[in-house]
């Protein structure tokens, strides 16, 4: 961390000011759309948006080796995120691109969509200051006028120039950070090679000499890889920075090729103008200058907060992995700022408990922390103090009967919803699944696998899944654990055989209710009863598995009962 200077006590949460890589600018002067008025040899900050809308902001004081000037603790977003294009409208995009470079009108787009919430704070300096310390990137930089406020992580850079030679370093090919030397697809490298063709002919407009340095090299961010190609330019005599702007904005990573025909496909599908997002970010002084592609931004407008992210697209481009490939961009930051997906899950991951409320009662809460503390040690994720948990609880609108679920990873957040217990007993189907034992005794978000085990059960008519393993044995069903009787006996697996230690299976244990041991699939034949157990559903009688039917009789109510009552006199709220 750099360090801080007196300089810093002058900044207030409504004064203009600027920050990169420890250049710090306060005293603002005057702000202008006007590109002329840089070459008068002052420092100024620049913003442009994607549509072509310039700002330029001259201050009068520039410090350098200063740290974020960071007060405030970032208390996350609240709301939930809505995206200006869902899924399957994302995906149609994606086709009505390949479909334009089938005719020949095009050869690379950047489809991307918009991602806003609701944000009632004052200022995202603190979510820089928490961007600086969890996503560190090269080109990150901080921005606040009078109408514009931008925290960006951005990682790619669009112009650097010192004197007259200039420089950008265009990124096309994005994929998790892996541990192999595997190289990036045919589709990124082809991708990649077609913005430095295109950026090169953007030099050349301006330069009197252009080549390519690096190609294809490959940059290691947090969480990321970037697939990135360099390209060098010797400007021509005299060359403004009007000219400089004309002939290299937008910059072709983030529009198309060609580019004329990118940005035609681009107006007639997105359904919002991008802004800042796409646009350039950073500061001319005289002849030397740093702009980044103002990708992997936040920004405000108002009371809302904003997050763009997109994919280039080409003819080899899958739509469903173009999707992804934008969440893969949007879920590492987005879970720093905080919020909830559309679908009521957080960005990033992290762990969860979900958990029964009744009558504004809490069940096992208590017990609830305690595995997740368990698991936060493992897993090196912080679990605020109980205080903190039962305030945010305590907080939330009062439900009779309600699904309560805390979710911990780069931020805590808690979600309470009312609930309808299930009115017929579950029909079960049986699953071969490799499990992972140790990942498994941990309740883990992103919860897709056994989300997708769940809609696998429930598209073929079951309610839920069961489990078995490599070895043969029953483990666990999607959501939950389970009991059988077998030759008078109730009997759960075991953890080894690769399941969550629940606490509904755990409290049930403890009250004699069960014994744990190995079940085989060909034990199945001789289950007469069985419950699926979990925090929310508690016990819920099981029907039938694979088809075959099972008794629901008086010793499954009896069972059931006891349980209940077990749970009624040793669980705390």
């Amino acid at each position: 961390m750099l360090p801080t200077t007196s300089v810093l006590s002058v900044i207030d949460e409504v004064e203009p000011w600027f920050w990169m890589d420890g250049l710090l600018a306060t005293d603002l002067v005057e702000i202008t759309d006007d590109a002329a008025k840089l070459s008068d040899g002052g420092f100024w900050a620049v913003s442009t948006t994607f549509e072509g809308k310039k700002t330029f902001a001259k201050f009068a004081t520039i410090s350098h080796s200063v740290a974020f000037p960071s007060k405030d603790r970032w208390l996350g977003i609240s709301g939930t995120w809505h995206s200006s294009l869902n899924e399957s409208q994302y995906c149609k995009y994606v086709e009505s691109i390949r479909q334009e470079i089938e005719k020949g009108e095009v050869y690379q787009v950047n489809a991307c969509r918009i991602l806003t919430s609701e944000f009632e704070g004052k200022s995202l300096a603190p979510l820089f200051a928490k961007l600086l310390v969890a996503n560190p990137a090269p080109q990150s930089s901080y921005l606040k006028l009078p109408e514009i406020e931008i925290a960006s992580a951005s990682p790619e850079l669009f112009l650097e120039r010192k004197g007259e030679l200039i420089k950008t370093s265009p990124i096309k090919g994005t994929r998790r950070v892996t541990n192999s030397d595997e190289v990036f697809g045919a589709k990124d490298e082809s991708e990649n090679i077609m913005i430095v063709d295109l950026m090169r002919n953007d030099f050349g407009r301006i330069c009197e000499s252009v080549e390519a340095g690096a190609l294809l090299r490959r940059e290691i961010h947090p969480g990321l890889e970037h697939l990135v190609s360099d390209i060098f330019g010797k400007l021509r005599p005299g060359v403004s920075w009007v000219e400089i702007f004309e002939s290299l904005l937008p910059a072709g990573s983030i529009s198309g090729t060609p580019k004329s025909s990118a940005l035609k496909v681009i107006k007639s599908q997105e359904p919002h103008l991008r802004g800042p997002y796409c646009g350039a970010l950073g500061w001319i002084h005289g002849d030397e200058a740093r702009l980044s592609v103002a990708i992997r931004i936040f920004w405000r407008e108002n009371n809302l907060i904003k997050f763009g992210t997109g994919a280039g697209i080409t003819w080899g481009s899958e739509a469903k992995s173009e999707w992804k490939e934008t969440e893969l961009k949007a879920n590492k930051l987005i879970s720093i700022a905080g919020g909830m997906r559309e679908d009521e899950w957080p960005y990033g991951s992290g762990i969860f408990e979900t958990l029964r409320v009744e009558d504004g009662e809490v069940l096992l809460l208590s017990e609830h922390l305690d595995r997740a503390r368990r698991s936060g040690k493992d897993l090196g994720i912080e679990i605020p103090s109980d205080q903190e948990i039962k305030s945010k609880i305590g907080s939330l609108a009062r439900v009779r009967l309600g699904r309560l679920r805390m979710h911990f990873g780069e931020n805590f957040s808690a979600s309470l919803i009312p609930y309808v217990d299930p009115r017929s007993p579950a029909k079960v189907v049986t699953m071969r699944i490799d499990r992972d034992v140790l990942a498994s005794q941990h309740k883990r978000y992103p919860y897709t696998e056994n989300l997708e085990i769940l809609s696998n059960a429930r598209s073929r008519g079951f309610d839920e899944a069961l489990i078995v393993n490599s070895h043969n044995e029953l483990t666990e069903g999607a959501v939950s654990n389970y009991v059988f009787r077998i030759d008078d006996l109730w009997i759960t697996p075991p953890i080894s055989a690769g399941l969550l230690p629940g606490i509904i299976r755990q409290k049930m244990i403890e009250a004699g209710l069960a014994i744990e041991g190995a079940i085989s699939l060909d034990d199945l034949r001789m289950v007469t009863h069985a419950f699926a157990l979990s925090s929310l559903r508690l016990a819920h009688p099981v029907e039938s598995i694979d088809g075959r039917v099972l008794a629901m009789d008086e010793l499954s109510k009896v069972w059931a009962v006891k349980l209940r009552q077990f749970l009624a006199l040793n669980s705390v709220g």
